[in-house]
This record gives structure tokens, C-alpha cells and sequence, in this order.
């Protein structure tokens, strides 16, 4: 059986985090180890897990600080820091349920399998009927989430949700950078899309279970609303990821035609943007134009690295 290491980033949400350890401390299998990642200018949370560095467990405790914000770097540290055979990431503001980790490590005695990750239940959130599509990237490129929702038996997908994910150690690769300085929304897709580039596997399973209680955020991104700044970051890490890690001559050109024509509510291209002018949709109206400058934003910055790598290589 595989050992398992979680990796927990925290910034200023003490009583959460709390909550989350005792989730964790109620696991019917524990971890071999809990990695919590602090911020350095973050005192009120160093002092709260300096506290519980300092009580016993049937785990290792270990606390990893980072100067640097954003999850990227967060989670970067946390990973540096972990030993298990697999490492499982969540937020501070979930609670894993007590079969979390097992089930989830279950899921490994599949060699072929390179990560797995579940669903992330929300107050007032029902689940769907159990044919709904969940983390599944088409081949055109658009992003069905749906983690909180899914139903059923466990599946293959090409995403997993970054509060209740995880992967095999040795195939865990990071982007080099995203946009934002806070949640920076969409880096699992980078991680995920990387693992399924390898030949492995993504199991989604609504069984392993945490329940999530969406918290404020300290950056641009805030839930429900319409930042031009987040819409943008949004738009860029979606877009890179996918093409750089899940792109492909058929993918690659169907994706920039559909972000820039089509789109979908949070990021909408033409068509979208048309669609909800007659319903008088105001938010997807305000997020048009940061969801195209995030879109060919990301598409130059590929275009660059494509070409610096060309010439390395000449």
C-alpha cells in the first residue's frame, strides 16, 4: 500500500485550518506525514501551526514557510517538503471525511493510475444525476468542472479539483508560472493534464469525500463576482495549461477558435458574450474583454517560449 503525504497551504484562515487538521486527525488511515505551508509575513497562522508542531500525532508534522504568494509557490514548498509515495493536496477551508485517505489510496494499487481526487461537497450544492460529465477537457477545449457535484462510481477524467486531489510523487511537475497572486485559479489543470501527457490515468471518485466551505479570498479572485483582473488571470492559466500540456494538432487550433468565438460564462468569446447581451447577462457582458486579453495573452506567451526553445535547441 502506498504511503501517503498531504500538503496543506494556509494564509490567515485560522479557524479553518483548525477544523481541517481535525479532519485529518479523524482519518480512519493515517497519513505519513502533513505538510502545512505558511506564508513568512503570515504571524497569527505561523503562531497557530507552530502550536501544533508542538502536539503529538501518529503522523509527522512538518511546516514548510514560503516569502513568495500565490498557490504555486505554496504548493512547490509543501511538495519539496513531502516523502510519501503520493502526495494529496487540500485547502484550509475543507474538512476531509474520515475515509479520505483511504479510499484514495485504494485507488493506487492500480499501477496505471497517476492521480486521484474526489468530490468536494458545498453546503446547498445537490449532487447530479450520475451521467453529468465531470473533469473531462473535450476536444475542442473546453473545461467541464463539476467536481462538487459528481455522482456515481468512480472514473476516468483529465482534471482533478485542486481541494482534493492528488498524484503519484515521482510524476508531479508544476508550471513554471501562472497569473495572480492569490488562488491562482487553474493550476491543477497544468498538474493534471501533465500526468495524463505521461500515460497515466486520472480517477474521480465522489466517494472520497471532503466538505468544503468556500472561504474569502486575499487576492483579485473573489467568489461570485466579476474581477477584470481575475477574469484575465483565469482566462491566461486555463488557456496555457491546456494547450501546452493537452494541446495536440487537432486540439490546439479547435481551442483558440472556441475560446475566441464561443467561451463559456466565466470566460466568453464572441457568441457568449452575443448570447448573453440578449438576456441581459451584465457579468458575462464585463467579463468579455479580460477573458480575450488572458486568452491571447497566454497564446503570445506560448508563442514565445516555443520559439526561445527552438533556438536553444539550434
Amino acid at each position: 500500500m502506498v504511503t501517503v503525504s498531504i500538503v496543506i497551504p494556509t494564509y490567515r484562515r485560522i479557524a479553518d485550518l483548525v477544523k481541517c487538521l481535525e479532519g485529518i486527525d479523524s482519518q480512519t488511515r493515517q497519513p505519513k506525514e502533513v505538510v502545512v505551508v505558511c506564508r513568512d509575513t503570515d504571524e497569527i497562522s505561523l503562531a497557530t501551526v507552530g502550536d501544533w508542531l508542538s502536539t503529538a500525532a501518529p503522523y509527522r508534522k512538518k511546516r514548510a514557510i514560503v516569502s513568495e504568494p500565490g498557490m504555486l509557490a505554496a504548493m512547490k514548498a509543501g511538495a519539496a517538503e513531502a516523502t510519501g509515495d503520493v502526495i494529496a493536496f487540500t485547502d484550509d477551508d475543507a474538512i476531509p471525511r474520515p475515509a479520505w485517505i483511504e479510499r484514495m489510496a485504494a485507488a493506487y494499487e492500480d499501477e496505471r493510475v497517476g492521480g486521484v481526487g474526489g468530490r468536494d461537497i458545498q453546503q446547498g450544492q445537490a449532487q447530479a444525476a450520475p451521467g453529468t460529465v465531470v473533469g473531462i477537457v473535450t476536444w475542442y477545449g473546453k473545461l467541464h468542472g463539476n467536481h462538487h457535484i459528481g455522482a456515481g462510481g468512480p472514473r476516468k477524467v483529465d482534471v482533478l479539483k485542486g481541494v482534493n486531489m492528488s498524484f503519484r510523487r515521482s510524476l508531479l511537475r508544476f508550471p513554471e508560472r501562472l497569473q495572480g497572486s492569490g488562488a491562482q485559479v487553474h493550476i491543477e489543470v497544468h498538474i493534471c493534464l501533465h500526468v495524463r501527457k505521461q500515460g497515466y490515468f486520472l480517477i474521480y471518485d465522489p466517494n472520497i469525500e471532503v466538505d468544503h466551505f468556500p472561504a474569502v479570498r486575499f487576492d483579485a479572485d473573489q467568489r461570485g463576482k466579476i474581477v477584470p483582473e481575475a477574469v484575465r488571470n483565469a482566462a491566461y492559466n486555463l488557456h496555457v495549461g491546456i494547450l501546452r500540456q493537452g494541446g495536440g494538432p487537432i486540439r490546439t487550433p479547435a481551442r483558440i477558435l472556441y475560446a475566441t468565438l464561443v467561451g463559456d460564462r466565466r470566460a466568453p468569446g464572441l457568441f457568449r458574450t452575443g448570447y448573453g447581451l440578449v438576456r441581459g447577462e451584465r457579468e458575462v457582458l464585463r467579463a468579455f474583454w479580460p477573458a480575450q486579453a488572458g486568452t491571447w495573452q497566454g497564446l503570445l506567451q506560448l508563442f514565445k517560449t516555443s520559439k526561445t526553445r527552438r533556438l536553444d535547441r539550434a
